[in-house]
């Protein structure tokens, strides 16, 4: 079972919250006959936040405001920051991220509110960034359209990064927003080779789609950007001139890149993953990334 691979999801491991004092346990000799299911299903929690609208203070995320009307992301990308998050919401950052989303269903009535405020001025708020708002659930949902068309409705500019084709259903909105300048997408491309995106980002858009989905924004007026995100080196770094042709011959307008971090819980979990999928090669991708690191401190 320690080797086995969990297919489907990015992370092979469900680790420990920090915040808890009991844990689910599965490696017990007592579970041995019960039914292994639990990293296969995804469960959604429909939650009613106080405030949606975050005040980013991070130096190194360049935005003002953030809205992300999903926690926890069904891509399951392995890299993912977001994924130490989840604790707070009593979950792990490991399978539980991408297989326990919390839905914030009043998400939209949150911020109609914050646009009411007298004290708000129009200001770029950035549609995902923790976890993607175009994610699966978003089909059911639709809480990022609902969304979209308030920021419509008061004239307020919004970002939206995304690495799901799912955004083209909403090319209606999206050419409204862009008619007045009120848009800027940004679709996240990680690697060309569809056999390490399907092990990196198991339930996303593959790059194909994602090149096009570039590629449809753009013939429809809405600027469109390109996150290479994150650079690995050893895995993926190699990719970065190959892409940006890619998606300079669809339209993007510029692009954008990030080197891993693995911080939190995600050094944990990105190390296991790798020595189960690359375990000819993982040391090395892993003293790489430790070089990369020094180099950027």
């Amino acid at each position: 079972m320690e080797n086995e691979f969990i297919k489907g999801r990015g992370s092979q491991l469900k680790t420990r919250n920090k915040f808890l004092k009991l844990h689910y346990d599965s490696d017990s000799i007592d579970g041995i006959d019960e039914p292994d299911n639990f990293a296969r299903t995804t469960k959604f929690f429909e939650e009613t936040p106080k405030t949606v609208v975050n005040k980013v203070d991070s130096p190194d995320v360049f935005m003002e405001y953030s809205l992300n009307p999903y926690q926890g992301c069904e891509h399951g990308c392995i890299y993912c920051y977001a994924r130490n998050s989840h604790q707070y919401w009593g979950f792990s950052s490991g399978l539980d991220f991408e297989q326990n989303i919390i839905v914030k269903k009043n998400a939209p009535e949150l911020l109609r509110a914050n646009f009411e405020k007298a004290s708000w001025k129009a200001t770029t708020i950035s549609l995902s960034g923790n976890t993607d708002c175009y994610q699966p659930a978003e089909k059911k949902y639709e809480l990022t359209r609902q969304l979209l068309e308030i920021f419509l409705e008061y004239q307020n500019p919004v970002g939206i990064i995304t690495k799901n084709s799912l955004i083209l259903r909403d090319l209606d909105i999206l050419k409204k927003l862009a008619a007045r300048n009120l848009v800027h997408v940004m679709i996240s491309i990680t690697s060309l080779d569809e056999s390490l995106r399907r092990l990196m980002e198991p339930r996303t858009a593959s790059s194909i789609k994602r090149i096009d989905t570039v590629r449809q924004l753009s013939e429809n007026g809405i600027q469109t950007g390109v996150m290479i995100a994150p650079i690995i080196p050893g895995l993926n770094s190699m990719e970065i001139p190959a892409i940006m042709e890619k998606v300079a011959e669809a339209g993007a307008i510029n692009a954008g890149f990030t080197i891993v971090r693995l911080n939190g819980d995600v050094a944990e979990l990105f190390t296991n993953w790798v020595h189960k999928s690359f375990p000819d090669r993982a040391e090395k991708i892993l003293h790489q990334i430790g070089s990369a690191s020094k180099v950027g401190e």
